[in-house]
């Protein structure tokens, strides 16, 4: 496998280290840089810019099929928020369309039966659901130079934790999944077709479930799912969280390309090279046919924080949002998030995210200037 020195380079298919938005500056190196730290905390002495905390969106108003303002509740106590340009949804994959449902916007058998009226009938809202589904392979090791739980553990951690608390250096700065690749399952795709991350630790169901001592992780994932999901109403209450069913491995092909990648990526965590690294494997054991792998996958694969496409970008019947993010039908509405992704990227999301945003700003100083 070749080594990769940029993976936005063009062909990625090989392995490295990743980028990732971290700050390298004195005051918050190893910090990871949100798009909060980014792009809001530089700049809330702006005139034109208002952050409120703590609130939460309840409903789009609407006058006829223009977009006029937002009711939010903060502390408590309802408002109200008008608009005198348009209002931008940024709320990602999950609550964007579940605020337009709650706003009356989307499939009528999702929102009549909840008794809110509908503003505008708009069926891709909330449909073609889609997420990186990720299977773990981990392994205890005697290597100190791994994150770990222990006594000795404890003691390097609180070394760690110092340093990072006098300059921003040490493990405590690392990402964790610091390196990785792309490689193809298949010589039937003519891509790579999953994804490799390494992390520096044991990771069982995100972490919630610890083991003492020291071991790595590596995680795989299906980088083009073919299984669609969904977000629904649950309830017309603006509090009560949307319904989310993923659906994964609901489409029979992103199991076989998830159990050749499990294979291939085991087979080499199991190689010669991992020897002195690898002490015990966790999960499975010995010789793994694909029927048990694809069963270990159905117990314990789970999303990888990846969400998109709830709220397409396109022009046909099923898309939400038009090529300039304005939402169809509608006026003065368009949505800034990875829900306008029509296609899962083959990646990792946060930076396209955050292109997005970046792209929107551009096209609202061409077109009328940002409020």
């Amino acid at each position: 496998m070749a080594k990769i020195d940029d993976f936005n380079s063009g062909d990625n298919a090989g392995t490295g280290v990743y980028q990732v938005t971290q700050f390298h500056d004195n005051k918050r190196r190893g910090e990871r840089c949100s798009s909060a730290l980014g792009y809001l905390i530089p700049n809330l002495d702006r005139p034109n810019l208002t952050v409120l905390t703590g609130a939460k969106a309840h409903k789009i108003l609407f006058e006829g099929k223009r977009a006029v303002g937002v009711r939010f509740a903060q502390n408590g106590k309802l408002q109200e928020v008008q608009a005198s340009k348009e209002v931008v949804l940024s709320g990602g994959a999950f609550a964007s369309p579940h605020l337009l449902q709650l706003s009356g916007v989307g499939r009528p058998e999702d929102i009549q039966q909840y008794g809110i009226d509908m503003v505008h009938e708009l069926p891709g809202v909330g449909q073609n659901l889609q997420d990186h589904l990720d299977f773990i392979l981990a392994y205890k090791s005697k290597d100190k130079d791994v994150l770990g739980l222990g006594a000795a553990g404890t003691v390097k951690m609180a070394k760690e934790i110092a340093s990072y608390r006098k300059d921003g250096s040490g493990m405590i700065a690392s990402p964790l999944a610091e390196s990785g690749s792309f490689f193809k399952t298949s010589e039937e795709v003519d891509r790579p077709d999953v994804q490799t991350h390494f992390v520096i630790s044991i990771v069982d169901n995100h972490a919630r479930k610890l083991h003492m001592g020291y071991g790595y992780s590596c995680h795989v994932c299906v980088l083009r799912p073919h299984s669609r999901g969904q977000v629904f109403l649950q309830s017309a209450d603006p509090e009560a969280a949307p319904g989310i069913d993923p659906k994964f491995l609901s489409d029979e092909r992103d199991l076989q390309t998830m159990v050749r990648g499990a294979q291939k990526l085991r087979a080499t965590l199991n190689s010669p090279a991992m020897d002195k690294y690898r002490h015990k494997e966790l999960f499975m054991e010995g010789e793994v046919s694909d029927e048990e792998m694809a069963e270990h996958i159905r117990q314990r694969a789970d999303t990888v924080y990846h969400p998109v496409g709830t709220c397409k970008m396109g022009v046909d019947d099923m898309a939400v949002v038009d090529p300039q993010l304005r939402v169809h039908g509608l006026q003065n509405l368009r949505v800034a998030d990875a829900s306008i992704i029509p296609n899962l990227v083959s990646g990792n999301t946060n930076a396209p995210s955050i292109m997005i945003g970046e792209k929107l700003s551009d096209m609202l100083k061409q077109s009328q200037g940002a409020a």
